[in-house]
């Protein structure tokens, strides 16, 4: 039996393989289903900074270098500065939160990078929070709240804390937001 002859042709295509991998860098834990859907994707390669603090500019323009694309949050500001420590090869950068703002869109649109973000990820949370605020406000519960904790409650009066009562009243939030029209 002759030995079979070795072929670089594998070694070749692994390392065409990994040149083919698009290297992901992602600021900040993200939530386990971004991750998995990062991780099925199967061409990327994804290095993410651990923390749930905001990454430091330093570490930031270190992590970015040669990726393909950035996934970042609104605390991450995404300037000239940033894009070019990315370099040529970044091709999209999305960001976990409903706005922009932290994004220098006229530099990244001179460059040809796609931009995607979340505007109505958090629409409901926000006219929930609304609403939950409305009705502590209304009805004390944090300065009830606090007395309790400091021993300022004593005994129960009957019109100790009772703010305004909502029946037969119509609440709303008045605007034109998304969030306003959820509530």
């Amino acid at each position: 039996d002759a030995l079979p002859i070795w072929s670089p042709a594998p070694v070749q295509a692994m390392r065409a393989a990994a040149r083919a991998l698009m290297k992901v860098f992602v600021t900040r834990r993200i939530p386990p289903e971004g991750q998995r859907l990062l991780a099925e994707a199967g061409t990327c390669d994804i290095q993410q900074w651990d923390s749930d603090e905001p990454i430091p500019r330093p570490e930031l323009l270190k992590g970015v270098a040669g990726s393909h694309g950035l996934l970042c949050l609104l605390s991450d500001k995404v300037d000239k500065e940033v894009l070019d420590a990315a370099g040529p090869d970044l091709k999209v950068i999305s960001t976990l939160s409903g706005g922009f703002d932290h994004l220098s869109l006229e530099e990244i649109k001179t460059r040809g990078i796609r931009v995607g973000y979340t505007p109505d990820a958090l629409t409901d949370a926000t006219a929930e929070l609304a609403v939950a605020l409305l009705l502590a406000t209304c009805r004390r519960l944090l300065e009830a709240a606090d007395m309790v904790k400091n021993g300022g409650w004593k005994t129960w009066a009957p019109l100790w804390m009772c703010g305004y009562g909502l029946s037969e009243s119509t609440v709303g939030i008045v605007g034109l937001g998304r969030s306003e029209e959820q509530t």
